[in-house]
Formats: C-alpha cells, structure tokens, sequence
C-alpha cells in the first residue's frame, strides 16, 4: 500500500514558501516606496531651499550689477549657466544694457547671454528699485587651456543719468582636466 503523506507534505511545504515569500515581497516593495517617496520629499525641499537662497541674494543687493555664483569650475568641453542681476537704485527709470567680455589670458571661454546668444544683451528698460534677471553661459571646447579664466559683465545705461554703483562685475573660471 502506498502512503500519500509524503505528497502531501510537500504542498504544504510548497504552500508555506510561497505564502512566505509573497509576504516578503510586499514588504519589500512598501519599504522601496516609502524610502522612493521619502527622497522625493526630501529633493523638493533642498530645491526649495536653494531657490529661496538665490532669491535671498538676489533682494539684499545695493550692487547695480550681481553674478551669481561669482565663480565656476569647468572641465574641457563643458557649459555651465550663471544668473546676473540688474537693479536700478537710481530714482527715474533708466534703459540698460548689458555686454560680456572674455578676459583675456590664454583660456578660450565662451561668454553669451541666453536669451540672445551673443555677448549683448537686448536693451531693457527699468523704473526706479526694479530689477531684471538674465542667464549668461560659459563654454569650454575640448582644446580649451587649463588654468583660470573669466568674463567680465558690463552694464551700460543708454540714457545720461550718472549712475554711482559697480557697472562691471568678474566671473572667474578656473578649467580643470
């Protein structure tokens, strides 16, 4: 006579792995989305907080002209953006605009605005405590030298009142390998 005990052993056996092992995988699979959710949160908040810091800069200035970060690095063949702040303390409303120049000391670096792709600027026009942001981009080629270089952001006003703060400001850029 044939015994079936063994046969029915092994369901069980069966039964119980799989019982334990979908318990297993839900758990792990709850434990990846709240870890997922939890980074999430915490990207938006660093997003938020960096955002509300450049704003901080951009508010507490007495400078006509602001870059922001006033440094980078690069590596060959890389572009990095920059933000520049234009504010008119004076007490009329006044037209600007701005130019970038390369300094000149053996680093070849691209300096342009965004919006216009060139190192000028569209002429605006700002009254009395507003202020304009713009986005200037530097590049690098793959030959582009090691070594620090920079662009220097020239604003100009195109009516003739004597404006008294800083018209010029320096990126610097230093090109690593």
């Amino acid at each position: 006579m044939k015994s079936k005990k063994g046969a029915i052993e092994l369901s069980m056996t069966t039964i119980i792995v799989i019982v334990i092992g979908i318990t297993l995988l839900t758990l792990g699979l709850t434990w990846v989305r709240t870890s997922l959710g939890d980074v999430m949160d915490l990207t938006d908040k660093a997003f938020a907080m960096s955002n509300q810091e450049i704003e901080n800069l951009f508010s507490d200035s007495t400078d006509l002209l602001k870059i922001v970060p006033s440094t980078a690095a690069l590596e060959t063949g890389d572009s990095a953006e920059v933000g520049i702040i234009f504010y008119n303390l004076e007490s009329e409303t006044l037209e600007f605009q701005a130019k970038t120049i390369k300094v000149e000391n053996g680093v070849d670096l691209g300096c342009k605005f965004v919006d216009t792709e060139s190192d000028t600027s569209d002429a605006f026009t700002l009254r009395s405590g507003a202020n304009a942001k713009m986005k200037l981009r530097v590049d690098t080629t793959k030959e582009t030298t090691l070594g620090h270089g920079g662009c220097k952001v020239e604003i100009t006003s195109l009516t003739s009142a004597d404006t008294g703060y800083q018209l010029k400001k320096t990126l610097s850029v230093e090109i690593e390998p």
